[in-house]
């Protein structure tokens, strides 16, 4: 399913580590409306995602993770784009953490 709105994002991988990032760029039409109107795009935006998410099988669970993860990221934003705090024209990067194994392990473990 594919995530149309006023933002893009980019999974930046690198191949020397479990490394990535998130790139997120917002549309070049959705910088030239006015605040009110960006803020109303953006909500409607956010909306429009939860709806999806509700409308996804059992079977789509990694989809629903990432769209999950979006759509907190974007509930963080919203505040600050509704106030034009954000820099439309910049690139937000994101660093994406992937439990190591050995964390995994740790967490696995249960004390007795």
């Amino acid at each position: 399913m594919g995530m149309e709105g006023p933002l893009k994002f980019r999974i930046i991988s690198y191949d020397d580590s479990d490394d990535r990032e998130i790139h997120v760029d917002f549309h070049e039409e959705f910088q030239n409306l006015e605040l009110q109107e960006q803020a109303n795009e953006f909500v409607k935006h956010i909306s429009s995602l939860h709806s999806q998410v509700a409308a996804l099988k059992e079977e789509d669970e990694k989809e629903r993770q990432g769209m999950l993860m979006v759509l907190q990221l974007l509930e963080e934003l919203s505040p600050h784009i509704q106030a034009g705090e954000v820099p439309l024209n910049e690139t937000i990067v994101g660093k994406v953490q992937v439990p190591s194994p050995l964390s995994q392990l740790i967490s696995g473990l249960q004390l007795n």
